[in-house]
């Protein structure tokens, strides 16, 4: 025999599976100590204040601001018509006498339909009844049925864009 004697080789074959493990352990590190930047409320423009990209004139958009007043609170009494035998006067209430004042603007009015009447040039076509915008501000006194009454006029006068305010105010 030879003195140096051809030994066979075996193939070594890597385990992937620890590979794997330790692959998948750095990605999630990296996910999970990943810092996104944030920008909120925070917008860069360098646009010019006084005037935009266009050099046609923005056409100004009128706004209906509907306040609802308390002038006259009346009296809360029970409905006769809900009585039962538990509530022999009537289970639910009505406002008696109550009266309502409606603010657009300058222009006040103390029931619907002048209130209805004086929408009617604000909502001639249905661009204008899809651009203008009206908000129903109840005050100090109003209940949900007097929102709702004056909600009811202005989608039947076909507008859209209908949002709800409200404040603090004592008048």
């Amino acid at each position: 025999m030879s003195k140096y004697q051809q030994r066979e080789f075996e193939e070594v074959e890597m385990e992937m599976t620890p590979m794997i493990d330790v692959t998948f352990l750095l990605l999630i590190f990296f996910i999970v100590t990943l810092k996104f930047k944030t920008l909120e409320g925070r917008l860069d423009a360098s646009l010019p204040k006084d005037r935009g990209t266009s050099s046609s004139q923005a056409s100004e958009v009128e706004k209906v601001d509907i306040v609802i007043k308390v002038s006259n609170p009346g009296q809360l009494v029970p409905d006769p018509a809900t009585a039962s035998p538990a509530y022999p006067e009537g289970r639910l209430k009505h406002y008696v006498g109550r009266k309502l004042r409606y603010e657009v603007g300058s222009s006040t009015f103390t029931n619907l339909e002048d209130l209805s009447r004086y929408l009617e040039p604000f909502a001639r076509t249905q661009q204008m009844r899809e651009e203008t915008p009206v908000s129903i501000d109840p005050r100090k006194g109003t209940v949900y049925g007097d929102v709702v009454k004056v909600l009811d006029v202005v989608i039947s006068k076909g507008f859209t864009q209908i949002a709800f305010g409200g404040s603090f105010e004592e008048d």
